[in-house]
């Protein structure tokens, strides 16, 4: 799968096709832009009807991402759909760079900056 105009791309990495190996650069526009980022993505064996467990494996700095590469979003929870492909996941986690939840942070400290230089006050 790729989808090189938008910046995104996986392949299965392996025999396994339960675990694919993607790629995301960063919008246009977002402090993300020229960055490239590898993610892992594990399908379980009831895939499409439970979603996939996606990682960073490039280190991420930001409000919805772990130290660990866990992202925190809501289609890889509850507001997963069996209509959402691999595209539509990567898409989805490239959207996520430029438009981070801050108030559903795994990383407080990215976050609290966030909302600092969007001129919020962050909460203690």
């Amino acid at each position: 799968m790729s989808s090189g105009d938008l910046g995104v791309s996986a392949f299965p990495e392996g025999e396994s096709i339960f675990t694919w190996i993607g790629t995301i650069k960063g919008g246009e526009g977002t402090m993300y832009e020229g960055l490239s980022y590898k993610l892992s993505l594990r399908f379980p064996l009831d895939y499409p009807f439970k979603p996939p467990q996606v990682k960073f494996e490039t280190t991420c700095f930001h409000p919805n991402v772990d130290q660990f590469g866990n992202i925190c979003l809501d289609i890889l929870q509850d507001k997963w759909s069996s209509a959402y492909d691999c595209r539509t996941i990567l898409l989805s986690v490239q959207s996520l760079l430029g438009e981070p939840n801050p108030e559903s942070p795994l990383n407080t400290y990215a976050a609290a900056l966030w909302n600092n230089k969007e001129g919020k006050v962050s909460k203690p």
